[in-house]
């Protein structure tokens, strides 16, 4: 197919306020390949970063799903072809202002996406090769270091997820019942059967105020709970995670920087770690990208034994044109327990 040099875009026009506009298509390094975007899926960060991070002008957009159109000549040999169906994740306009999945054409490293099965249709796709799942795999197997969905536990190992039904938590109770945790979280009364159905053995209602001592007590069957991710990390949530853990002390991943002096009294066994997805999408960052390439080596296989599948998806009508409706939902905190998709 021919491949044009203007395409439509979803771009920042002023500080919290996007719109389509027609611009180039983003350079295509001899490194990387470019994709026609079929589908995308949102993201909470998709909004914040219009509405605090992007300059105007910028491409806006994370998760998306197409198909290879063109491959760079350092790009070749690496196991795909022109016509590939492929999805993965971008931190759209920040690295490269003309870049982003909310548009019609993206550009990514080979290693970075991964073959999509002809039997999933592109909106599963791009969630499933989204932020919030590629979230889930950094905090479990690279910060926690804990076993993964190809080699199981062997020993019953818990671990507590704070906040199961937002988008991330719900990958990470998906990929820990898959690497044979035991699972605790968190969410509203509304949401406890669809994370037991995922593979949650405890459930709680976050509001709870005696959650954290009930999970405490529910890990000591299991020799006590050392591991936790805070899908919140916000309003005091990764104090209640870490006075969950038991005496031993553990390691709590928050997905934004949290301020341990702010806490106080803080567990002086109790170490956080703020997951950094985006340096996995540069090459500089050896440990991070290696990382990031070896999962989506495995996550096709995955999917085709039907081990690993989307979570709840709200399709959302009118294209690049939509979006910005859509991205209200999640400004106004309205989505829940699912992921915004849509056709491109």
């Amino acid at each position: 197919m021919s491949i044009p040099n203007t395409h439509h875009a979803l771009v920042v026009v002023e500080q919290g306020k996007a719109a389509v506009r027609e611009k180039a298509l983003p350079k295509v390094s001899s490194d990387k390949i470019l994709i026609k975007v079929k589908a995308v899926a949102l993201n909470p960060t998709d909004w914040k970063h219009i509405d605090f991070v992007l300059k105007p002008g910028a491409s806006t957009g994370s998760d998306f799903a197409g198909d290879i159109v063109q491959i760079g000549a350092d790009a070749e040999g690496k196991g795909f072809r022109v016509g590939d169906a492929v999805a993965g994740f971008t931190r759209g306009g920040a690295i490269d202002p003309d870049n982003g999945a909310f548009q019609e054409y993206v550009t990514a490293y080979p290693e970075l996406v991964w073959h999509k099965p002809s039997t999933l249709p592109y909106e599963d796709a791009a969630a499933l090769g989204g932020v919030a799942p590629s979230t889930a795999v950094q905090a479990l197997y690279d910060h926690l270091k804990l076993p993964t969905p190809w080699s199981p536990a062997s020993a019953p190992t818990p671990i507590l997820l704070w906040a199961g039904s937002t988008a991330v938590g719900l990958f990470a109770i998906k990929l820990a019942k898959l690497s044979g945790l035991r699972i605790a979280t968190t969410a509203s009364p509304k949401n406890h059967q669809l994370l037991k159905d995922l593979g949650a053995e405890l459930v709680l209602d976050y509001r709870d105020p005696e959650a954290p001592k009930k999970i405490r007590e529910w890990a000591e069957q299991y020799g006590g709970l050392r591991h936790a991710l805070d899908n919140i990390s916000e309003q005091g949530s990764t104090k209640l995670v870490a006075s969950a853990l038991g005496p031993q002390g553990g390691t709590v991943v928050t997905l934004l920087p949290v301020d341990e002096s702010k806490e106080q009294p803080w567990p002086a066994n109790v170490e956080t770690i703020a997951n950094t997805l985006y340096t996995a999408l540069d090459k500089k960052n050896e440990k991070s990208f290696n990382n990031m390439h070896a999962w989506n080596d495995r996550i096709t296989g995955l999917i085709e034994e039907g081990k690993l599948s989307s979570i709840p998806l709200k399709y959302w009508e009118g294209g690049l044109e939509g979006l910005t409706a859509a991205l209200d939902e999640y400004r106004k905190g309205r989505v829940s327990a699912e992921k915004i998709v849509a056709s491109i």
